[in-house]
């Protein structure tokens, strides 16, 4: 099974996750890691790391992080010099759901592809497609 790893400001991670779980049931190998305020950076460098090590079961992991260019996304990225995963930032609920019932059908790259497209068409203007606006 593709592991997810969530990591995100605060407990932005969990709290998305524990929604996605009253929609699909309770996951398992999933892990959400948080950076609050107080938090040592390099030390959640060093848990993501971790994390991506104890998540892979052999058929990759897939990690999610809140946004561009915030801590999180920083630490994540520094650890693609020495792990293999694949990553995507800008995470939201409806691209969650897709990781979360779709990595038991596909391999991780495509897994982050189908998560990249959901993503997208997740954030819609419904002032545009209702009103017309």
């Amino acid at each position: 099974m593709i592991g997810i790893l969530v990591v995100t400001h605060g407990e932005f991670g969990k709290e998305l996750l524990k929604s996605a779980e009253l929609i699909l049931g309770k996951q398992e190998n999933v892990l959400c890691l948080g950076l609050n305020e107080g938090d040592d950076v390099l030390k959640l460098k060093d848990k993501v790391k971790q994390g991506i090590i104890d998540l892979d079961e052999g058929d990759g992991v897939l990690v999610l992080t809140d946004m561009f260019g915030g801590s999180p996304f920083n630490v994540t990225s520094a650890n693609l010099k020495e792990l293999t995963f694949n990553y995507l930032t800008g995470v939201n609920l409806p691209m969650l759901i897709e990781a979360l019932s779709s990595r038991h059908n596909c391999d991780v790259n495509l897994l982050a592809d189908m998560c990249y497209k959901t993503g997208i068409e997740g954030i819609r203007n419904m002032n545009k497609e209702i009103l017309n606006k």
